[in-house]
């Protein structure tokens, strides 16, 4: 079995799968580059923090790519960025809060649809019935699947469900 080792972590066989699957995944259904998807991956398997320069080593990447990919991450809430004591770098986890960083995405990027295909609606004449039409069914769409959306969201963050302790050590979080 082939284990990749930096920082004293591990990579296995299994690991790497997981990695790839989430790259071509992330990059296929997301839009996301495959990079960004394996470095999600990396770090959900992470057992502790990592810096920029154990991310780029693992995936056997450029650094610049994965500093790129991070503060796209970052600025989604997919991934955070913590200090640890006595140490200048910056450290890498994943957001504990990060799927729910998707539904806010996902309401942001619909509702700005439906105020774009509002706004276009209010300037139709009668002779673009076809047109209006298409407008319509689009903002019924997209009107009921923010409605489901928004349930969605709300059952999540009310379900039961305890959240784990970390077992790293307790890194300070910085502010961004």
């Amino acid at each position: 079995m082939e284990v990749d080792e930096k920082d004293g972590l591990c990579l296995t066989a299994d690991d790497q799968r997981f990695i790839e699957a989430l790259g071509l995944h992330f990059e296929n259904r997301a839009g996301f580059p495959r990079i960004g998807g394996r470095m999600l991956g990396l770090l959900m398997l992470a057992p502790k923090p990592l810096a920029l320069g154990s991310i780029a080593e693992l995936l056997k990447v450029s650094p610049a790519s994965v500093s790129t990919n991070i503060r796209h991450f970052h600025e989604k809430g997919l991934v955070e960025e913590i200090g640890l004591p006595g140490d200048r770098r910056h450290y890498y986890i994943f957001s504990d809060s990060a799927w729910e960083h998707r539904f806010e995405d996902a309401n942001k990027g619909i509702t700005e649809f439906l105020q774009i295909m509002r706004s276009r609606l209010d300037y139709l004449g009668r002779e673009e019935s076809a047109c209006k039409q298409r407008l319509l069914s689009a903002i019924e769409f997209f009107d009921f699947f923010l409605g489901m959306l928004t349930s969605a969201r709300e059952r999540w963050r009310t379900r039961a469900k305890p959240s784990e302790a970390p077992s790293t050590p307790e890194p300070s979080r910085s502010v961004s």
